[in-house]
């Protein structure tokens, strides 16, 4: 409100007009009003939508099996092997006997001869004015090719190895009595991580160059490791690997090679992994729940348009949401397609999982234990199965339509943010309405009590005279 000045009538301009434009705001403020419930019901809309995706997200490991095939390992000697066992390893025993490791190659590279050329600094310029191309061919066929500058040195060399990020490492090591020594190490172990260095010669630094396949004794003297493959049985079914890290031998189960021995391996179904992820999907539900309850029993104070008008609340706003609960509850209560209760697994309930009075989920482990040891497989199919009439199955289907561009939460949300914008227009124009009348007033206001100053002047002048 602009300050006013009166011309001496005592008439309060101001205040006047701050009450009629307190009257003239009542379109604002319950434009005001209108988008704050637009905006809590997208922040609702928002919390609903992540309740819905993670249930979503629960329902693809029952799906793929994962959730329900889940396994534990154990080892006889887990200072020799130890084993990670994923949902489609088989459960049984399994003897592993390791007569070797893997190992990977390294070698010590230097021009020292014993006599003479000991290198005296990881600086020292060892290379040609020109530099050129040091290649590396490792044994699975693949080859490193580093670019080495002019007058080379070996921290240089070390340097444009490790910037190629290949599979070797190079370090510069003093030696001591042999002087600085060019370190190279595979990142790989086994016959596919031995490589051979080639083009030193050209460079001017020969003393790099090695062959892996030579039996030379001067060449086999820079090499410091020898590489070599894992030797292991499975159940006496012999094995060779280049990496102590085994993954492609048994179907589902990693085996990790520390020494060498002998180690049981037992591969058993997880029940309490198992339970774990069933319960996830049982929370997911659940949260739903909450999520689209808790925007029922927000604040339902009333909503008016423009004039005043009362358009609707909070929660009538939002009742879509009621209909995805009510939708995915409904599924909830469909058995399986040819399976009663009578001729076997088809309804949640028989494993254990029930809807309650209050509509949530509960699960109830023992039964849930009981029904998949009974008949693991029907347990599967109860979630997921070849006809996609799993439970899983089918409330994902509507979770994709729910979420989808065309599902209620999008479209919804998309509708609010669209009355927030037309809202914040609106109150633009009136803004601007009331700043004009407000000017009005002011103009219309300030014209009277010059009017009434210019009475009370004449009033005082005329009294002056007569007395």
């Amino acid at each position: 409100m602009a300050a006013i000045t009166t011309a001496g009538s005592n008439f309060d301009v101001q205040g006047l007009v701050s009450q009629l434009m307190s009257v003239e705001q009542a379109p604002l403020t319950s434009s005001k009003n209108r988008i704050n419930t637009y905006n809590n019901q997208v922040s609702s809309l928002g919390k609903l939508k992540s309740a819905l995706s993670d249930f979503q997200t629960s329902l693809r490991g029952l799906i793929s099996g994962s959730s329900l095939n889940a396994n534990k390992t154990d080892s006889s000697d887990a200072s020799a092997v130890k084993a990670n066992a994923g949902s489609t390893a088989a459960s049984g025993t399994y003897v592993v006997n390791v007569s070797s490791l893997a190992a990977a190659q390294t070698l010590a590279l230097t021009g020292y001869d014993g006599s003479s050329g000991k290198i005296t600094s990881n600086t020292q310029s060892l290379g040609n004015a020109t530099g050129g191309d040091l290649s590396i061919a490792f044994g699975s066929g693949t080859t490193l090719n580093v670019t080495i500058g002019a007058n080379a040195s070996l921290q240089s060399i070390s340097d444009a190895i490790n910037a190629k990020g290949g599979d070797v490492s190079a370090s510069v090591v003093n030696s001591g009595t042999d002087g600085y020594k060019l370190a190279l190490s595979s990142k790989k172990a086994g016959n596919d991580g031995a490589f051979s260095v080639t083009g030193g010669a050209a460079l001017g630094v020969g003393f790099l160059d090695f062959d892996r396949s030579s039996s030379d004794a001067a060449n086999l003297a820079k090499r410091t490791a020898a590489p070599s493959d894992a030797q292991f049985t499975v159940n006496g079914v012999a094995i060779t690997a280049s990496s102590n890290k085994i993954t492609e031998a048994l179907t589902g189960l990693e085996l990790n090679l520390y020494k060498t021995g002998s180690a049981t391996v037992t591969v058993t179904r997880d029940d309490d992994a198992v339970i774990k992820n069933v319960q996830s999907f049982v929370d997911g539900f659940n949260k739903i729940k909450s999520q689209i309850d808790g925007m029922y029993k927000q604040s339902s104070s009333q909503v008016t348009d423009a004039n005043g008008k009362v358009v609707g609340t909070a929660v009538r706003l939002d009742s879509g949401a009621r209909m995805i609960m009510q939708d995915l509850t409904a599924e909830m209560t469909v058995g399986l397609a040819g399976v009663s209760l009578e001729s076997g697994l088809g309804y949640l309930s028989q494993a254990g999982i029930s809807l309650q009075k209050d509509g949530n989920l509960k699960l109830d482990s023992e039964a849930f234990k009981k029904a998949l040891n009974k008949d693991s497989t029907a347990v599967y199919k109860l979630f997921s199965n070849s006809n996609a009439d799993g439970y899983a199955d089918r409330l994902n289907g509507k979770l994709n339509k729910m979420l989808g561009p065309d599902g209620m939460v999008q479209v919804r949300t998309d509708s609010l943010n669209l009355q927030v914008t037309y809202e914040k227009q609106k109150q633009d124009q009136i803004q601007a309405r009331l700043d004009m009348m407000q000017k009005r007033y002011l103009t219309q206001f300030s014209s009277l009590d010059a009017a009434l100053a210019k009475m009370k002047n004449q009033s005082s002048y005329m009294a002056s005279m007569l007395g």
